[in-house]
């Protein structure tokens, strides 16, 4: 089941809030209920988790009862010990890689829902998890709003956010808000990233044929797509926690906005950052064993992350990219250490940090090139084809797949229409929206959080989500899910 759904927004999440509030209620008047919230939380998820086929669901249940088996063994016996959750990580390790790599059949939300028993088991082994509870480790396995795509949280902060959520209180303001915030993601994801998608499809299919502006504007709208597509999900992710009274790890915080690769990585899938900073970067030394050493566990964590996005060369390329220049700035800024000099104000706020910002964009995006390409020779060609596309007018297709009903028809009776870019208006028109709530506005959660809660914002939600759910029928699954 997806977020931006029917039978999700209008039955599946209104019911299960309702079901959730009748179970807090029935857990604060008497403490023998306190489980009933988790195991409704396991059912829902179950039920979320169903209309992805029968293969699927037997993938997960088979993982996490084997898992939860390993975890319960490893809890009461005497077994815990370094070959033991070695094996257990192995297993887990290599049953993720054997899906990867068969190019048969790849589970939705496999990458997630391995990683993060891989985390449960061995903060389990290292005691950071006193036992084993087998309603408190599915509800954690199998939470629906981070079980697609993450945040890859730890046990130990959604335990604590479970259980102040278990004692919580319906806060309206705070529904109200986490409403607002959930129109704004599916906003993101619904209208402008599935929009930039079919614009980025036609790229792709015809790379080979694009002129110089084309190109640019196809490498452009894919890092847009993959913004809006992750950061909606995120945003909506929140925004079901957020009524439920729990919180979220922030994953997504405008990552567009940073002056360099290393500000960028601690602002896009934070999670999983963290996480490979845990269980692989300090386990392989981190930078505890020299410089030298340093460099080449981050290169390693890099070229793992390209693996773990996807089996190609082209992802191994991409995680490259990211690799060699993390590994350069931290270079850079390792020798500069001793040496900063201050600039002046005004130039470093209006012209170095808005360079920096545009140099790492660009950089990043040149790297999505190959992320989102089926092949080498094809991002080879895309990039390529930017230097010698030559002066070539729009394709229409292109500017087509931009000519949303609800705007166009309003376009068509202003004299813009009959203008030489009247065809291509709505193309900029969402390009130009795009880009200021990108690089210009505050994130979503940010505008959720400061919004003065009136008329003025249920407006806005309720057109939002009247406008997003109209538009469902043209919707697609989220990209991460393919991870």
């Amino acid at each position: 089941m997806l977020f931006n759904s029917y039978i999700f927004v209008l039955a599946f999440l209104p019911v299960f809030l309702a079901f959730f509030e009748f179970a807090r209620f029935a857990a604060h008047r008497s403490l023998s209920y306190g489980d009933a919230c988790k195991w409704l939380i396991v059912f829902a998820s179950l039920v979320f988790y169903v209309p992805f086929g029968l293969r699927n669901c037997l993938v997960l249940i088979g993982s996490v009862v084997l898992n939860a088996a390993l975890a319960k063994w490893q809890s009461e016996s005497a077994v815990n010990n370094s070959f033991f959750i070695r094996i257990v990580v192995l297993i887990n390790v290599v049953s993720l890689l054997i899906f990867k790599f068969n190019g048969v059949f790849f589970p939705v939300a496999v990458s997630f829902y391995t990683f993060s028993q891989i985390s449960y088991q061995v903060d389990l082994y290292r005691g950071e998890i006193e036992e084993f509870k087998l309603p408190d480790y599915l509800a954690y396995i199998l939470f629906f709003p981070k079980l697609l795509q993450g945040p890859l949280m730890g046990y130990q902060d959604f335990e604590r956010e479970l259980e102040k959520s278990v004692s919580a209180h319906i806060d309206h303001e705070i529904i109200l808000r986490a409403l607002f915030l959930f129109s704004m993601g599916l906003f993101k994801k619904v209208i402008l990233a599935d929009t930039f998608g079919k614009a980025v499809d036609f790229g792709y299919e015809n790379v080979a044929g694009l002129g110089s502006l084309e190109a640019i504007l196809i490498a452009v709208f894919y890092s847009f797509q993959l913004y809006f597509d992750f950061s909606g999900y995120c945003d909506m992710a929140s925004a079901i926690c957020m009524m439920m009274g729990f919180e979220l790890p922030v994953n997504f915080n405008s990552p567009y906005k940073a002056v360099n690769i290393l500000d960028f990585w601690k602002r896009w899938h934070i999670t999983l950052t963290k996480f490979f900073t845990k269980y692989v970067y300090i386990p392989l030394g981190g930078n505890r064993k020299g410089m030298a050493r340093m460099y080449l566990n981050l290169m390693i964590v890099f070229l793992l992350s390209g693996l773990w996005h996807g089996n190609g060369w082209n992802f191994i390329v991409w995680g490259a990219m990211h690799g060699v220049l993390y590994v350069a700035t931290r270079a850079v800024q390792n020798l500069r250490e001793d040496k900063k000099n201050k600039q002046n104000g005004f130039i470093s706020r209006c012209i170095v940090t808005p360079m920096k910002v545009l140099l790492t964009f660009t950089y990043v995006t040149l790297a999505w090139v190959f992320f989102r390409a089926p092949r080498i020779s094809d991002a080879i060609t895309l990039i390529t084809r930017i230097f010698t596309g030559g002066h070539k007018r729009i394709a229409s297709q292109l500017a087509a797949d931009f000519q949303l009903d609800e705007i166009w028809y309003v376009i068509k009776v202003t004299p813009f229409a009959n203008m030489p870019f009247g065809w291509e208006i709505c193309l900029w028109l969402f390009l130009i929206v795009a880009g200021v709530m990108i690089f210009f506005l505050p994130n979503a959660m940010t505008i959720a959080g400061k919004a003065k809660i009136g008329w003025k914002t249920t407006i806005a939600t309720a057109i939002l989500m009247v406008w997003c759910i109209l538009s469902f029928a043209g919707v697609s699954t989220f990209l991460y899910m393919n991870f």
